[in-house]
């Protein structure tokens, strides 16, 4: 393999390897690792029981088994007068303080599908302009049931799918269209409780494993890798143009450096560019279509015998004129710029002030001999 050869390589794997980085950081900075609320705790919120029923009617209990670490709520009671109720309620100590679920997805639970019943999981935000921050039957809930089936311990909820119940709209004479707009990093607490409502099941059994929130990882990948396939595309598109340019200006040199002209050739040039040079059109491309010599030539004869390129070598020859004229005449500055071979009096003040320093009306009354 040649050295071009590995040259094409190194620069394909440089350029797989930016690609694979980008993604990666891409993936690191979009994705959100899972937020969990038990058995590790991730956030500062607490779990606790609440629940009004009396001993003398029945029971409501949180028990986590040391063996297996499993959380076990229980409740059951004698239905009788009053409202009796029990709830597991994820929450902060003080209901001020806000988890951001913003960007993330989904709820993710496990269980003992043996041991546990249906049960409906209620997530709660603050409404600022509504709800009270002490008052936690204000906050908005967004609810979902969860019907267990037998021998699934998984299930896997997206948060877009939950829900305001209607009976918590009815109670505050509310509707969707007259509430501000959730904030979904405004969640404070998580509850559980019985499928329908609290006063209508008298037992509940929930054997929890894991509760936790969790960002889209397959999406998030799709996206990571669709971002370092952009970055690839992007280097080696670049990385082509690059090689097409450098060898495109390695053949100019090596034209110009094997190419060899006489001194009718360079005679012939220099008379062109002497009877031509207020031609606007003059440019290396009309010298090769009226005397033959190509650019390549052409600019090897102008660095050996003048020490410049092209332009500079023409623009040069321009000035001198222009200078000639704008102390010897009166002509305006427009029609010297038309003499000297440039359409545009701006573009002609411009460079004369480029190889000058000064305008050409400074450079006249400098400079007039009239």
């Amino acid at each position: 393999m040649n050295f071009t050869n590995n040259t094409k390589l190194l620069n394909f794997l440089l350029g797989f390897a930016a690609a694979v980085a980008s993604g990666f950081m891409f993936f690191s900075f979009s994705y959100n690792k899972p937020l969990e609320l038990y058995p590790q705790n991730h956030t500062f919120f607490d779990f606790d029981v609440v629940s009004n029923i009396p001993t003398d009617r029945g029971f409501s209990e949180m028990i986590i088994d040391s063996a297996s670490g499993h959380l076990h709520f229980h409740y059951n009671y004698e239905r009788d007068s009053g409202d009796p109720f029990a709830i597991l309620l994820f929450h902060a100590h003080e209901l001020a303080r806000h988890l951001n679920l913003a960007n993330y997805r989904y709820i993710d639970i496990d269980l003992d599908p043996e041991k546990s019943q249906n049960f409906t999981i209620s997530l709660y935000m603050y409404v600022p302009g509504f709800s009270d921050p002490v008052a936690a039957e204000t906050h908005r809930p967004y609810s979902i049931k969860v019907r267990i089936k037998k021998n699934q311990s998984h299930y896997h909820y997206r948060l877009q799918d939950f829900a305001t119940p209607a009976w918590w709209f009815s109670h505050y004479e509310e509707d969707d269209f007259t509430l501000p707009q959730t904030d979904w990093s405004q969640f404070t607490h998580l509850t559980i409780s019985n499928f329908v409502d609290l006063s209508s099941d008298t037992t509940l059994q929930i054997v929890l494993k894991r509760l936790r929130f969790t960002d889209d990882f397959s999406e998030k990948l799709r996206n990571s890798i669709i971002f370092g396939i952009i970055v690839f595309v992007i280097i080696a598109i670049s990385l082509i143009i690059w090689d097409k340019k450098n060898n495109k200006d390695t053949t100019r040199r090596n034209h110009a450096t094997h190419y060899k002209y006489g001194s009718e050739d360079v005679e012939k040039l220099f008379e062109y560019i002497e009877k031509n040079i207020s031609n606007p059109l003059l440019s290396l491309d009309l010298i090769a279509k009226e005397i033959g010599l190509n650019s390549f030539v052409v600019n090897e004869i102008l660095k050996d015998k003048k020490d410049m390129q092209y332009k500079n070598y023409i623009d040069g020859l321009r000035i001198a004129e222009a200078k000639r004229l704008l102390a010897e005449t009166e002509h305006q500055i427009s029609v010297i710029a038309e003499q000297v071979g440039y359409c545009y009096s701006n573009s002609f003040s411009r460079i004369f002030g480029k190889y000058c320093g000064m305008t050409p009306n400074e450079y006249r009354k400098k400079h007039s001999i009239r």
